[in-house]
């Protein structure tokens, strides 16, 4: 049958009509499919999130059950898991704790604190689509949730703590800085982009791993290598010892204040060497120096059996001084001793040939050898040119802004958790853990499930 002018012209244009509906339908099914999928890596990324919230309540629930009992677990848990967005008190969003959980298989752990979180997450393209075809808003929002279980506390492997919380170059590695621990992790607290800097001719590290809350610095001269593969956005971490019930103020604790002003600001020679590591032993020194500042007092030479020994003006190492009883890497149970500096003071070991401190390996200040409170943010000088240290024990001063410059010596410790470091020398790490393995306060609570 053959079609005249004005039928063929008919029919061509319904033709196209079809042809618009059908564009008009394919748009619809790709624009749906497209938001769809966009939903899908929405909540796919809510779903690594809440994960995370999910673990990190679950961390603090069990390091607060394993230090302090069950009491605060709850609390702890609705902490952590509304820092990392879940806050319970907020509608919609359920943080449920349950510790003693039975695990998979039906295994019960009475050192296990189980966490599930769940937040509504509001969809963009579904509710749309939901409302357009079905006439329902069902998928304005989609549920989200996650669940975590941690205990079982092991040594941890962290031989460092860089606790400031938001510096940029927090740690920093320059020129021949070197940290020597192998099986070791190196961990920074700043949530800052610029939290890691590696400058120089860095970069001969043995490190596991550096795990950093924020990222390294990928400017100007701090994008070099650290010699250790970079892990970024790590969650917040808080070193086991900081649960151990070291006071803030250990000034408080002093029966006596010794002025050593008259002697010169000086303990040399042998000192309480039959003391106990429980006892405190507290000095000052008032000479004014310069401009009428107090000068610390100095270590010179000496020998101080165990006890706590607290410097309220700051303490100078010189010469060849040891504290604590101990040989080589190990402490002699019940007679080690801890450096604590307070005040206005600060440590300095620059001026040493040789200082050792051995730790105790247990009460209060369990595996510590230096300690500045969390309160006081005097600067320390650890170690500078060829002079050399050796602490057995933590270096633990969690404000302290700590250099470590030098031109052949090199400090030999533990562990370090510390506010902010320069590193411009050698570090040598051993795990404490390792040499204690029994007495450790460094424990670390791990995810079960």
């Amino acid at each position: 049958m053959r079609l005249s002018g004005s039928r063929l012209g008919l029919w061509l244009f319904q033709e196209q009509g079809q042809v618009l509906v059908m564009t008009v339908f394919s748009m619809a099914v790709l624009i749906g499919m497209l938001g769809l999928a966009v939903d899908v890596g929405v909540l796919f990324h809510a779903r690594r999130q809440m994960q995370s919230a999910a673990d990190a309540a679950a961390m603090a629930a069990a390091t607060e059950m394993f230090y302090n009992g069950s009491t605060n677990v709850d609390a702890r848990a609705k902490a952590a898991a509304k820092a990392n967005g879940v806050d319970s008190d907020v509608s919609g969003n359920t943080v449920v704790v349950s510790a003693s959980p039975t695990l998979a298989g039906g295994v019960a752990c009475a050192t296990c604190v189980k966490v599930q979180v769940a937040k509504p997450n509001p969809t963009i393209f579904m509710q749309t689509m939901s409302s357009l075809f079905f006439g329902t808003h069902n998928y304005r929002s989609v549920n989200v949730s996650a669940a975590a279980v941690a205990g079982y506390p092991g040594s941890s492997k962290t031989c460092m703590y860089v606790m400031d919380p938001d510096s940029s170059s927090s740690l920093w590695i320059h020129g021949a800085g070197e940290i020597d621990a192998p099986g070791c992790t190196v961990y920074v607290n700043s949530d800052d982009p610029g939290a890691l800097c590696v400058t120089g001719n860095a970069g001969k590290s043995d490190i596991t791993n550096i795990a950093v809350v924020g990222g390294q610095d990928g400017k100007g001269n701090c994008k070099g290598d650290p010699g250790a593969p970079v892990n970024t956005g790590v969650v917040p971490q808080t070193p086991a010892v900081a649960n151990q019930g070291i006071p803030d103020n250990p000034d408080s604790n002093c029966p006596s204040v010794t002025d050593l002003a008259a002697s010169g600001g000086k303990i040399t020679g042998s000192y309480n060497t039959n003391g106990s590591q429980n006892t405190y032993y507290c000095f000052t020194n008032s000479t004014k120096g310069k401009g009428g500042a107090i000068t610390p007092v100095t270590l010179k030479d000496a020998t101080l059996g165990p006890g706590v020994y607290v410097f309220q003006t700051g303490v100078t190492v010189s010469g060849d001084v040891k504290v604590g009883v101990g040989s080589g890497t190990q402490t002699t149970k019940g007679k080690g001793a801890t450096i604590v500096v307070t005040g206005t003071g600060a440590f300095d070991s620059s001026t040493t040939s040789k200082f050792s401190v051995y730790a105790p390996v247990d009460g209060v200040y369990n595996a510590v050898a230096l300690y500045q409170p969390e309160s006081d943010t005097q600067p320390m000088m650890l170690q500078f040119g060829s002079s050399g240290s050796d602490f057995i024990g933590a270096v633990y001063a969690p404000r302290a802004a700590v250099t470590l410059h030098d031109q052949g010596g090199s400090v030999n410790a533990t562990n370090l958790i510390v506010g902010d470091i320069y590193v411009n020398g050698t570090i040598n790490l051993t795990n404490y853990s390792t040499l204690n393995p029994t007495t450790t306060p460094f424990l670390q609570i791990t995810l079960v499930e």
